[in-house]
């Protein structure tokens, strides 16, 4: 490894983990803003949903000016105006300052997450090398999200909640110093003009799909505008397919989905990031709310999740150099599955069942991460790594977005239909009965989504003795809710292992290979 790639790595590391970490920093920052611009919790919704919307409805827009202008300028400029936008947000006078910049914060973050990647691939042409490296850039990611909540609640209570924005400043300086002095410029080297309908399409079902997954487990999923915000995403993929299908020049290439093991590689990154952010929410849910842990305990309890994740993933890609990428994913799947299982067999009683359950998961997500990432970006020729990076990262969006809304809706869904008949015994008077169930529901927040993993209130009741048993049958209900949100992932997870088993290539020269075959159709293609 020469000393630029060294230094590339670094520099698209560090905005990473500045994205990753802002993603998760604001949570527990959340009851400090409520205060600051008191304002109730629906309040609080766009500070941390816009930034969410924005990465997603730009994230292949992002990719395709990267590809066209330069990967090096758009890293540095989505670096650049995350940084400003970051600025504003420490500044902001008023919540609605802070939503929209937070939304620019979501722009920017897209723009910089897909060149990030891009810069990577181009940087590490040979594939053994190029998996090493996704392997260490995936461990810095991890380590945004491990450490982001912890480092939000230090910033928040010694220096105030508007420090967790402006300690982006010094790291995007940084960011921006090494990548414009050390990292080479790279774009697609064929003339390119945007897809604007593409662009459009994609962004309006996206956008859609993005909003009504965000709002779906607060409004209720048969809601008239969640249903409208649906039937949009539906229709504006159909739409932009067929757009896509018809360009000279798409945005996205849908024919790399014609590659089985390409496509198997994007469904795999999205089974995984779907489960194992489901998990997160089911878990830190019930520990916080239901339990009582304190923030801090329950941050304590997932480490082994974290650890796993920000150790493993610099060895995966080494493990993908040496023997190929079906191994680590199938092994990944395989552990990522025993994980939940052992979640599931422990009810989160067990501290020693849920660690190991928390450490197997950790082991999984990063043995499935980095050598699907790996295959994806090693299908597709280099001067196409920013249209790939932008598939991947909306992939990791989606799936992760996607596993809170459907898992914390299972949770909520067995809520409602058990919690009123289990209270029946300890609360007979059924309109006191319906009351409780609802504060319970509310308190503990099973309708969470991705940016609302904060505690909110523990059970509880103004008779100690009923307060005991209240919490103790709502435990039985969450214990099952979870259980039963936690096994829908695990069925997702063996259809995708069985499909790998089937369909991933065998072999340490299969990534190779793969990338010559593609470089060898692009050349046939052009000429």
């Amino acid at each position: 490894m020469s000393n630029t790639q060294r230094i590339t790595l670094v520099a698209t590391g560090l905005g990473l983990f500045m994205i990753f970490l802002d993603a998760l920093i604001v949570n527990v920052a959340l009851p400090s803003i409520q205060v600051r611009f008191s304002v109730g919790e629906a309040g609080l919704q766009w500070v941390v949903a816009a930034y969410g919307l924005g990465m997603a409805v730009f994230i292949m827009t992002g990719a395709t000016l990267a590809d066209v202008h330069g990967r090096r300028r758009w890293y540095v400029i989505g670096i650049t105006v995350f940084t400003l936008a970051s600025i504003a947000c420490g500044i902001a006078p008023s919540l609605e300052v802070l939503n929209v910049a937070r939304g620019v914060q979501g722009v920017a973050a897209a723009v910089a997450n897909v060149t990030s990647l891009a810069l990577v691939s181009s940087a590490f042409p040979d594939p053994k090398q190029k998996a090493r490296a996704i392997g260490i850039w995936s461990a810095i990611a991890s380590l945004g999200i491990a450490i982001g909540p912890t480092l939000g609640g230090v910033l928040d209570e010694q220096f105030g909640w508007r420090s967790i924005f402006l300690v982006n400043v010094p790291v995007g300086i940084v960011v921006v110093y090494l990548s414009l002095r050390h990292v080479v410029e790279s774009r697609d080297p064929r003339p390119r003009q945007l897809d604007l309908p593409g662009q459009a399409l994609f962004m309006m079902a996206v956008g859609a799909l993005a909003y009504a997954v965000i709002e779906g487990p607060k409004s209720g999923w048969d809601s008239p505008t969640i249903l409208a915000l649906l039937a949009v995403a539906a229709i504006g993929g159909f739409v932009f397919v067929g757009t896509e299908r018809r360009s000279a020049d798409p945005m996205m290439d849908l024919s790399l989905f014609r590659d089985r093991t390409y496509s198997l590689a994007i469904v795999t990154i999205f089974a995984v990031l779907f489960s194992t952010y489901g998990m997160l929410l089911l878990s830190t849910q019930y520990l916080q709310n239901v339990r009582g842990y304190s923030a801090e305990r329950t941050g304590m309890m997932i480490l082994p999740f974290s650890l796993a994740l920000a150790v493993l993933s610099p060895i995966a890609g080494r493990l993908v150099g040496h023997f190929g990428a079906r191994q680590p994913i199938l092994f990944g799947l395989l552990a990522l599955i025993l994980g939940l299982l052992a979640l599931v067999a422990s009810g989160h009683g067990s501290v020693a069942f849920v660690l190991l359950g928390f450490a197997l998961c950790g082991v999984g997500a990063a043995l499935c991460v980095t050598p699907a990432t790996t295959v994806a970006m090693t299908s597709v020729p280099p001067q196409r790594a920013g249209m790939a990076s932008g598939i991947m990262s909306a992939q990791r969006a989606i799936g992760s977005t996607v596993g809170y809304a459907v898992l914390g809706s299972v949770l909520a869904a067995w809520l409602s239909a058990t919690l009123d008949r289990d209270l029946a015994r300890v609360v007979p008077d059924a309109t006191e009965r319906q009351e409780v169930a609802a504060k319970i529901v509310s308190s503990a927040n099973p309708h969470a989504n991705v940016a609302e993993i904060v505690p909110r209130r523990p059970i509880a009741h103004p008779d100690p003795p009923l307060q005991q048993a209240i919490t103790a049958a709502a435990e039985r209900d969450f214990v099952q809710g979870i259980r039963a949100g936690l096994m829908v992932a695990v069925v997702l997870l063996l259809f995708v292992l069985l499909a790998g088993w089937r369909w991933f290539p065998r072999g340490a020269e299969a990534v190779l290979r793969q990338a010559e075959h593609e470089e060898a159709k692009l050349a046939s293609s052009e000429e």
